[in-house]
């Protein structure tokens, strides 16, 4: 009796033992299935890790690449910028330059100077130097103050010039041939040889008589040798003289424009007939009116 409680009491306790175990088995099979999730999830993080680190050292390539190009596009705008403010200041120079080159031109040019012995081509190359200085100015200053101011100036020498074109006296006096040039030559009347001071001009009584520039009347009167006869003072050491007139039409102190009507010829004076002996005067001396008028 005792040894059937006894092996009763193994038994029972081999049904605990076989219980326990299945248990465990059990356990340790949830336990599998869980570690096998946990390695399968740690390996899908390491990848995402794995893939997160690749995406973002290529978006810190990309960044880097980005910031070395515009740091690079930077300095390259910078460079551009300096050359550009180099060049600006290169002009600037340059222009102040030009500047003074011109105001030095145009202060320099003495376009009257010397206008008693000029010739008409020479006073009109000078007209036409004033205009190709101011294309010069506009051409490199445009239109700006300075550039209106130092047009400003050739303007103020164009009309002193203009004037003193006015006053050289290469109008052609009357309507006639020359028929006595000057020089020496037997004089028609006395028969003596001397300078002839001027040139005659032949045509008949009433023939209009012009200035042969502007200028201011002199004198209006008679002399024997002259007869009737006018003297125009041109300024710039210039003076103009009409003789054998047979009617004066200005009076002393008169100003005359070139081509103006001032006399009628005749022949009056010490003469063979009716022509116009026309005189210039400079500074004082007659000289060759055919430098003049042609």
């Amino acid at each position: 009796m005792y040894e059937a409680r006894t092996v009763s009491k193994g038994s029972a306790l081999l049904v605990g033992v076989g219980a326990a175990v299945t248990a465990l088995a059990l356990n340790v099979c949830v336990l599998s299935v869980e570690v096998t999730a946990l390695q399968s999830e740690k390996t899908q993080l390491a990848q995402e890790l794995t893939d997160t680190k690749t995406a973002l050292e290529k978006d810190i390539e990309v960044l880097t690449d980005s910031l070395e190009s515009n740091r690079a596009e930077s300095e390259t705008k910078d460079e551009i910028i300096e050359e550009q403010k180099n060049a600006l200041a290169d002009s600037e120079a340059e222009k102040e330059d030009l500047i003074a080159e011109f105001t030095e031109q145009i202060n320099n040019l003495d376009l009257t100077g010397g206008a008693a012995s000029r010739s008409s081509a020479d006073l009109s190359n000078a007209k036409n130097s004033l205009a190709e200085t101011e294309m010069l100015i506009r051409d490199a200053l445009g239109y700006t103050e300075t550039a209106d101011a130092l047009v400003a100036k050739l303007h103020a020498k164009a009309e002193a010039l203009q004037d003193t074109m006015d006053r050289y006296p290469d109008f052609y006096p009357t309507i006639g041939e020359v028929n006595s040039p000057f020089g020496y030559r037997r004089h028609p009347i006395t028969g003596e040889t001397k300078l002839h001071s001027g040139q005659d001009i032949g045509s008949g009584t009433g023939t209009p008589i012009w200035a042969a520039a502007k200028g201011t009347v002199s004198y209006v009167g008679y002399e024997d040798g002259y007869g009737y006869h006018i003297c125009i003072d041109h300024g710039n050491g210039l003076s103009t003289k009409y003789a054998h007139l047979s009617e004066m039409l200005v009076s002393v102190g008169d100003e005359v424009g070139k081509g103006d009507l001032i006399a009628r010829m005749g022949a009056t004076g010490r003469v063979t007939g009716p022509h116009l002996h026309f005189e210039v005067i400079r500074n004082g001396e007659c000289v060759d009116p055919a430098d003049y008028i042609g």
